[in-house]
């Protein structure tokens, strides 16, 4: 008799024991509960009487409030465009486009004309060096990187200029990308196919990327076909802070 009556007194702390922690537990995470405000914004809860700024740094804004009277914190992007000046003509190795290692293949420096007949620019669009891929017997959907996520670029619109050729039957395709750094970019500008260049054909583009927080800009050479043939070459690029002008 005195064996059951201990097995049921430990049954019940055991069942006491559970729901306090369950309800401790729902305590705990109530309190840390977002408001759909601030979770559709990606805030975070600071503690109570602390301002967002000091809970988490520069750029964090007070946005309503969690539970317990602590505030919801968002970032917002801090006022800190300046003017700045990227130029990349390839005659060294300062460009701020550099060399990403999630490409499969690689951009090259190159002089003159590229190695693949019938492909490629026959010099530079200015100066003597330029960057190009070359995508002959290449597997499908592989890709060459560029990009500036090593350099911390102001919170700025901008304006990219560049000058570009490809050509050759399935040269593949060439995109600039742009966005947040540590997000997912969008498109800013794409172009398939080479068969309308000649080998001295550099064209010219401009275009306007809007202003990020923290901001990154990519170049990807895409090779599209398992028998590609054909040269992506770029040169002479500009990444300025600002909107581009009119006719540019």
């Amino acid at each position: 008799m005195l064996f059951h009556q201990l097995k049921y007194y430990s049954i019940m702390m055991k069942c006491c024991c559970l729901i306090v922690t369950i309800f401790c537990a729902i305590r705990v995470s109530h309190c840390g509960r977002l408001t759909r405000n601030c979770l559709t914004s990606n805030g975070k809860c600071a503690r109570k009487g602390v301002a967002c700024d000091d809970a988490f740094g520069e750029g964090w804004i007070d946005k309503g409030k969690c539970c317990n009277e602590r505030p919801c914190c968002i970032y917002k992007c801090p006022n800190l465009c300046r003017s700045a000046n990227y130029s990349c003509g390839f005659e060294d190795h300062s460009c701020v486009f550099q060399f990403d290692t999630l490409g499969d293949y690689v951009w090259s420096y190159k002089t003159g004309s590229t190695t693949t007949a019938g492909t490629g620019p026959l010099e530079a669009a200015e100066g003597t060096h330029y960057l190009y891929t070359d995508a002959n017997n290449g597997e499908n959907g592989t890709t060459a990187i560029l990009t500036t996520a090593a350099t911390n670029l102001p919170a700025c619109p901008y304006c990219l200029s560049f000058k570009y050729h490809m050509m050759g039957p399935h040269v593949g395709t060439l995109e600039f990308l742009a966005g947040e750094k540590g997000s997912t970019l969008r498109r800013v500008w794409k172009y398939i196919g080479g068969l309308s260049f000649s080998h001295d054909d550099w064209r010219n583009d401009t275009e306007n990327i809007p202003q990020y927080c923290n901001p990154v800009v990519t170049i990807i050479s895409t090779r599209t076909n398992e028998e590609t043939i054909g040269d992506i070459a770029i040169d002479d690029m500009l990444l300025r802070t600002g909107a581009c002008d009119a006719g540019e």
